[in-house]
């Protein structure tokens, strides 16, 4: 028989997972590793003897009920998020337990909140998607710079895990303009990620458009940004569809949402992406999903360089708030984690899908995380 665990890491063997594992390890925090393959579970569970294994293929909700049924919370490090999340979230709610994913995929994230958060709310559970670099922190950045922009006074002090629903900000005076723009330099994604990637420039985006969301090919907007000296100063971004267009609005009023990306600080590299995304959706998905998938070295991971630069903007007063570090999936895996020790530590607070900054207060959600995972970040008003 099972023991009670808080946290079920499903995915525990892969790249983000293991990194998981380690946090919740480090932190004391009761965990189950799960997954469909048991001889690379049995390999893992080597490496995290107090962890007991479960081996449940998705396409079962029997294993999958059985794995998830003593947990607080499932953490879901599995991918990519199209195919394997919904099965894993459906599950752990049948189960009574709050899950969390990494997967920022904005097509993911707005079909799930479609379909899936009246069924949150009434089961009395937490259900927040895009638990990593993309979303989570720009979600929280956006959030931070907007209650400038709006002239609230400083949330640095307190817990960082909101007890009670918190209220639309700017509601009665929405911002003109939200951009979260994510920079990246020697950017090294892992098999799954480059499917990911490669599968978003089939599918129009979406932007966030008066109260609305409206259908936009990827890389059909550009700005220049200011990405600091570590970063190569100012480069150009291309719109591109991240999660954060989905979570912003529910607690941050504005005009327009955008999200931007910027692979590299050569302007002809940049051009390049911005006609590679034009000419892909002209392509056969079958064709794509033929592309042989990079495996990159562990080193090569740790050499990527990311900036989560979130702007806002009412009028003429506007703010900044940037977020640098490296290595995306260990960062992701320090922020999931987080995420998950907090839910299954706190007593009370809002239920239902959630977007981060309405489970977490973001200042001092920013700062706990960056301490933890080693970021800097820079507001423009402090």
């Amino acid at each position: 028989m099972s023991r009670s665990v808080d946290v079920v890491v499903y995915g525990a063997t892969g790249l983000t997972g293991r990194r998981a594992c380690a946090e919740l390890e480090a932190h004391g925090t009761s965990f189950a590793i799960a997954g469909r393959n048991a001889e690379t579970l049995a390999a893992l569970a080597h490496e995290f003897p107090a962890a007991e294994v479960r081996v449940a293929e998705l396409t079962e909700p029997r294993d999958l009920g059985d794995a998830f049924a003593d947990a607080k919370l499932v953490l879901s490090c599995a991918g990519p998020a199209s195919t394997t999340n919904e099965r894993l979230l459906v599950a752990a709610l049948a189960a009574g337990a709050h899950y969390v994913d990494l997967g920022g995929e904005q097509a993911w994230m707005h079909g799930a909140y479609e379909r899936y958060e009246s069924a949150a709310r009434r089961a009395g559970r937490v259900v927040l998607t895009g638990a990593g670099i993309d979303c989570a922190l720009g979600d929280w950045a956006a959030a931070w710079a907007a209650a400038y922009v709006c002239g609230l006074p400083p949330d640095e002090v307190g817990d960082a895990v909101r007890t009670e629903p918190h209220a639309r900000l700017a509601g009665d005076r929405p911002l003109d303009d939200i951009a979260v723009s994510y920079v990246f330099d020697k950017l090294t994604l892992s098999p799954s990620g480059q499917r990911a990637a490669f599968d978003g420039l089939h599918a129009r985006g979406l932007a966030w458009r008066r109260d609305r969301w409206e259908q936009v090919a990827p890389a059909s907007e550009r700005r220049r940004i200011n990405a600091g000296i570590e970063m190569g100063g100012e480069r150009e971004v291309v719109s591109f569809p991240g999660g954060d267009v989905i979570t912003i609005p529910r607690h941050l009023a504005a005009d327009r949402v955008q999200t931007f990306v910027s692979t590299s600080r050569r302007a002809a590299t940049m051009t390049a992406l911005r006609w590679l995304a034009r000419a892909v959706p002209f392509v056969p998905k079958r064709a794509t999903d033929l592309l042989a998938a990079y495996e990159p070295t562990e080193d090569e991971y740790g050499r990527t360089q990311f900036a989560v630069i979130a702007q806002a903007k009412r009028g003429f007063s506007a703010a900044q708030v940037v977020v640098r570090g490296h290595d995306l999936y260990r960062t992701s895996a320090i922020i999931a984690a987080w995420i998950a020790r907090q839910l299954v530590a706190r007593s009370t607070g809002p239920v239902g899908m959630r977007a981060p900054s309405e489970l977490f207060r973001p200042e001092p959600a920013l700062r706990e995380v960056a301490e933890a995972a080693g970021l800097v970040v820079e507001p423009s008003f402090a």
